[in-house]
């Protein structure tokens, strides 16, 4: 599996990125789609990135999250809809759910995913959620799910589906991520199944065309923005990728930030090397009309 590390430079501070024009015209063209809901987002948008390019080297991660949600409440209007629609990672994963009885969340979080695949599939008998640095409040939960701090504790050929959501991206080294899924195929039950949703790009020519006709078995619409990404190179697309994550998560100070961001062949090649069958893989790009937080994503199937 190849390497693509992010410059040093970015690493230390993203908003050397904007520098970059081509990315930041994505960027921005992409937030402006991801604040439709606000009266004029393309004014959001406009201050937002005005205030970051001011900002420049002078890296203060409270005083952005402190303006980007001023200007947030300033271009919010009532009786706009603030309601969050359905998981749309839910929705494109939910046939992979039948049949199965043992589900597993690697960096689960506070199981938020977890939850709802609890509240909306009464057939699953177990849920577990496995996170290294989490505290979820377990008090409450319903019956079936369980919190584990790592793969340790979960029985060997034990789960039908686990699920890997916008975590690989963070951790440390590619040996981290070889080490993880190694434990994860050790857990899966012969013929079980491993969901990935990563931050991702493809390396070949992408159509278009084949994403939206995948999207609209799901009733989703592709963004815009995902054409113009698909245009950039491949060290663009990763700085984009960093950042605009950085950004949605700049108020997380617990989250880390190592830049890992992997094409799609190479995730591929990594799942072959692995002894996984790949069973679906998926470029997503952005999704139109969903909730804020969300990049250009890859959902890829692999079977023990």
């Amino acid at each position: 599996m190849r390497i693509a590390k992010m410059p040093k430079a970015a690493l230390e501070n993203p908003l050397v990125i904007l520098e970059g024009v081509a990315v930041r015209d994505v960027l921005k063209k992409h937030w402006v789609a991801g604040h439709e809901n606000l009266v004029n987002p393309e004014q959001f948008v406009a201050d937002f990135f005005g205030y970051l390019l001011t900002a420049g080297r002078d890296l203060d991660k409270r005083a952005i999250n402190h303006y980007y949600k001023k200007k947030l409440k300033e271009g919010w209007k009532d009786g706009l809809s603030s309601g969050k629609p359905k998981d749309m990672f839910l929705e494109i994963m939910e046939n992979q759910l039948i049949g199965a009885e043992v589900v597993l969340d690697f960096g689960c979080g506070k199981l938020a995913l977890l939850k709802e695949l609890a509240q909306s599939n009464p057939h699953l008998e177990k849920l577990i959620g496995v996170d290294l640095k989490s505290h979820p409040v377990l008090e409450g939960l319903d019956r079936r799910l369980e919190f584990q701090r790592d793969l340790q504790g979960v029985q060997k050929d034990s789960v039908d589906l686990a699920i890997i959501k916008l975590v690989l991206h963070h951790l440390e080294s590619v040996d981290e991520i070889e080490e993880i899924l190694k434990d994860i195929k050790k857990v899966l039950r012969p013929g079980g199944r491993l969901i990935i949703f990563e931050e991702s790009f493809p390396l070949a020519s992408c159509e278009i065309v084949e994403i939206k006709k995948y999207l609209a078995e799901f009733n989703l619409e592709l963004s815009e923005a995902t054409v113009d990404f698909l245009h950039l190179s491949e060290a663009d697309k990763i700085n984009f990728l960093f950042l605009n994550d950085w950004l949605m998560n700049v108020q997380n100070s617990y989250m880390p930030w190592t830049g890992l961001y992997q094409s799609i062949e190479d995730w591929k090649f990594l799942g072959e090397e692995l002894g996984f069958t790949e069973k679906e893989v998926h470029f997503l790009g952005a999704i139109a009309h969903r909730k804020r937080k969300q990049g250009m994503t890859a959902y890829l199937v692999w079977e023990k």
